[in-house]
């Protein structure tokens, strides 16, 4: 399974200095947020916002997303994992090619500079987070299939002579790379390929439901069944994922942790959203949202 689409990780090099080598894994990752962010487009616009207030916002998020992605990466590896001879100077904490990035970190550092953004442009955050949800679902769901040409992502074998990964030896991590228990023809889960599927379905369900419900459901609604979908996914994803540091001598990783928690949170906030409980300090926002706006209308 998947063995046919064995392919060099390396796409072309462009010939500057000693070359500069171009990934696969790059390229697919711009495809699926060139793809996430065309979808939050066509739905921003069906929400009566502005297309280029998207698009000025979705730079500034995204870059922030990469950095706080690394960030949190480098910070688990070093801190959390304890290899922190991995980042011996600034250029091995910046250079993604050492180890890579956390998505769940970046998707809270892209949340925070992207609300504050919103706020300095005195613009309605819900229609925004809206369309941001379900773009990320079909940005990482296209995006992960860079792992499986870098043979990555993958988790414990899978018992099958059929179903799994091949892995090369290069790019086994512990203890699969001892290849007198685990030899090359050891198939192993194919975790990108489990949380691709469940992107893509949460995307295809949260689509629909935002093409039949956008009139009927109170802003935000979407929003939160995103983070409901995305955590709820990635929290059983952490059992496939053996690369991942946790609680010594348990099946619990601090990603596990920090996915739950994104759940909850969306929980939390479709219950304030549809009056089952109260959270003040975004009431409060929409008080203050809901006076300037009879305040513009007054003066027009």
């Amino acid at each position: 399974m998947f063995d046919f689409l064995k392919i060099d990780p390396v796409a072309f090099t462009i010939p500057i200095g000693g070359g500069l080598d171009i990934f696969w894994y790059g390229i697919i990752v711009t495809v699926g947020i060139g793809l996430g962010i065309w979808w939050a487009g066509r739905e921003i616009e069906k929400r009566g916002e502005n297309l280029d207030d998207l698009y000025n916002g979705a730079l500034i998020v995204i870059i922030a997303g990469f950095i706080c992605a690394r960030l949190w990466y480098v910070f688990q590896d070093a801190v959390l994992d304890g290899n922190s001879g991995n980042y011996g100077n600034l250029l091995d904490i910046i250079n993604i090619r050492n180890g890579g990035v956390n998505i769940l970190g970046g998707f809270v550092g892209a949340f925070i500079i992207g609300l504050i953004w919103i706020r300095r442009k005195k613009l309605k955050p819900w229609p925004f987070m809206d369309a941001a949800g379900p773009a990320l679902l079909i940005a990482q769901a296209i995006g992960r299939w860079g792992n499986l040409i870098n043979q990555e992502l993958y988790g414990p074998p899978t018992g099958s002579s059929t179903w799994g990964l091949l892995i090369d030896a290069p790019n086994r991590i512990a203890p699969y790379n001892n290849l007198a228990t685990y030899p090359l023809e050891t198939r192993f889960h194919p975790t990108f390929f489990y949380e691709s599927m469940w992107l893509l379905a949460g995307f295809i369900i949260l689509t629909v439901l935002s093409g039949r419900k956008r009139d009927e459901w109170k802003p935000g609604t979407l929003f939160a069944l995103f983070l409901i979908w995305w955590g709820a996914g990635r929290t059983w994803i952490e059992f496939f994922r053996p690369d991942q540091p946790g609680f010594e001598g348990s099946a619990i990783t601090f990603s596990m942790i920090f996915a739950l928690l994104i759940a909850g949170a969306g929980v939390v906030l479709l219950l304030h959203l549809y009056e089952r409980i109260n959270l003040p300090g975004i009431r409060r926002r929409r008080r203050r949202q809901d006076r300037i706006r009879s305040r513009s209308r007054t003066i027009n």
